[in-house]
């Protein structure tokens, strides 16, 4: 089967499933937690019930955003309750639904026998459902541990979709989406996109920081164009490269300026003695306009002595405006 077929197939049992469950094998690797558990979400974002489990605990990043629902098991169903305790010291077990609406599970022990300890119960569930399972990293169902060993009769039968970043077949399944790539993380970003599933800027930011480590800081000369093709994909949708600050855009601050006052003119002797001469009858032009001062030429000014002041540069303050 060709890559996009995979891809195709994969993209129609992922958008018929209203619930699925990703499973994880023991001791998963940093790339395969961040790949799972991004799909876990992202099916969540898209309207999706999601289970993401692994058979033994998950020491990830603390960085990975979400990595608390990842639980020990895949089940759901039913309420299984465990401590320790000799059946020879048993004598019965019952249970009581009051008015109330309580459960009252009841356990009876021998006469001289000791009290069952409170401290050691343990609850979980078991009794996995679900659409569709995706597994990753995977050759065989027996390579998850704890969770096929709770799940057996379940995940034989169940319909399941596996992942994996090499072209080696499975028998377990005939549904695969088996990629040459980088990292599972890269392939998860490409069957998201393609699927055209919802991600968060979380779950972008968990693939990509996957990615660039998987890539040595993108310097692997296995990188390829599906490689820049799925980072730019997770970079528009929030994510960022590690150590890679976020662009805020810069603009100058225009100069400030105030503009030019029109200088006042003060009349002159000359200019009162000539305005007040001045009759309705003569006729004298006017200025044509309103705002531009009449300024007496020059040569007409008389001869007498003008003030220092007067013509050196004049500088304004602010408490002169």
């Amino acid at each position: 089967m060709d890559d996009q077929n995979q891809f195709s197939s994969s993209k129609k049992l992922i958008q018929s499933a209203s619930s699925l469950i990703v499973a994880l094998p023991p001791d998963p690797s940093s790339d395969i937690v961040s790949a799972g558990l991004s799909l876990h979400l992202s099916f969540i974002a898209s309207g999706k019930k999601s289970q993401i489990g692994c058979g033994t605990q998950v020491h990830v990043d603390p960085k990975l955003v979400g990595a608390q629902e990842i639980a020990d098991s895949i089940g759901a169903k039913n309420l299984v309750i465990s401590f320790d305790y000799h059946e020879d010291d048993l004598e019965k077990v019952d249970y009581d639904v009051r008015p109330d609406g309580k459960f009252y599970l009841m356990i009876k022990p021998k006469a001289g026998a000791p009290t069952p300890d409170v401290s050691n119960v343990k609850y979980s569930y078991s009794g996995a459902s679900a659409d569709l399972v995706i597994t990753l990293g995977i050759n065989s169902l027996e390579e998850l541990g704890k969770i096929y060993a709770d799940e057996k009769n379940f995940l034989d039968e169940a319909k399941i979709l596996s992942l994996n970043i090499t072209p080696r077949p499975v028998q377990f399944t005939k549904n695969l989406l088996h990629q040459s790539a980088n990292s599972f993380s890269e392939l998860v970003s490409e069957l998201v996109e393609k699927t055209e599933l919802k991600i968060s800027g979380d779950s972008a930011k968990n693939l990509l920081s996957s990615i660039y480590e998987e890539t040595k800081s993108l310097t692997s000369p296995k990188m390829t164009a599906n490689t820049f093709s799925s980072i730019s994909f997770l970079m528009r949708n929030g994510a960022r490269l590690p150590n890679q600050q976020a662009f805020v855009p810069r603009f100058s601050q225009p100069t400030f300026f105030e503009a030019p006052h029109a200088p006042s003119v003060i009349p002159t002797e000359v200019e009162e003695s000539q305005t007040t001469n001045i009759s309705d009858d003569d006729n004298v032009p006017m200025p044509q306009e309103e705002n531009k001062p009449y300024v007496i030429p020059p040569s007409n000014l008389p001869n007498q002595n003008v003030p220092n002041d007067w013509t050196k540069p004049k500088i304004f303050r602010a408490g002169d405006l």
